[in-house]
């Protein structure tokens, strides 16, 4: 782990560097995992792992450059339940702090609530005019991440314009969810592949083989 006096430097981020990233923040871990699909994996990804202060701004200015690329007439971010709300909130203030522009964020609970504020969104309330994108971790199938787009839809009457996630680990051979809408990834599995190949990392064969379906 990176000393704290010794920030992540400000600069454009490479796919190398985001993976060195997870690496070293233990979020991305090799061995034999079984996923919430059920699918197993010789690999697991959990964002949570990402958890002190000069972590989160690195992770931030690496989701907000994706969407400024990607997405740059973006207003609004949206939050699913539970570690894309901060992840939300550090993307926000990188994307103000790299790019002067001031983005709308909110996020929903998994249940209502019935009392205080109520309801199941938090923060600012889409308007029909914002461009909402949706942050999240990672990638499998694509369905949950459907499910949060219906969601705003249906609550607010506005059509996310598109999804953003810090890694895409759908394999080769995998159903496609997500026809049509538009995505983004700060990195995907050729990218991990690739790079543990160049490192003579044996972690790449298995890798391959999981993204091949071999």
């Amino acid at each position: 782990m990176k000393n704290p006096d010794k920030p992540f430097k400000k600069t454009d981020i490479s796919k190398k560097e985001f993976i060195e990233f997870l690496l070293e923040q233990r979020a991305l871990r090799f061995g034999e995992f079984i996923l919430k699909s059920g699918m197993k994996s010789p690999f697991f990804i959990n964002l949570g792992d990402v958890n002190r202060g000069d972590a989160y701004e690195f992770l931030g200015r690496a989701l907000a450059q994706t969407i400024r690329q990607t997405f740059p007439n973006v207003t609004t971010l949206y939050g699913p339940p539970y570690k894309a709300i901060s992840m939300a909130t550090a993307t926000a203030m990188a994307y103000f702090r790299e790019y002067g522009q001031a983005l709308y964020t909110f996020y929903s609970r998994k249940e209502a609530k019935a009392h205080g504020e109520g309801g199941m969104f938090v923060g600012h309330q889409p308007q029909s005019d914002e461009t909402i994108i949706i942050v999240d971790d990672v990638l499998t199938t694509g369905g949950t991440k459907l499910e949060a787009m219906h969601l705003v839809e249906e609550t607010f009457a506005v059509k996310p314009a598109g999804i953003v996630v810090t890694v895409d680990r759908r394999t080769k051979q995998q159903s496609d969810e997500l026809a049509g809408v538009p995505f983004a990834a700060v990195i995907d599995l050729n990218d991990i592949i690739d790079y543990l190949q160049k490192k003579n990392d044996p972690n790449y064969k298995t890798m391959k083989a999981f993204y091949e379906g071999v």
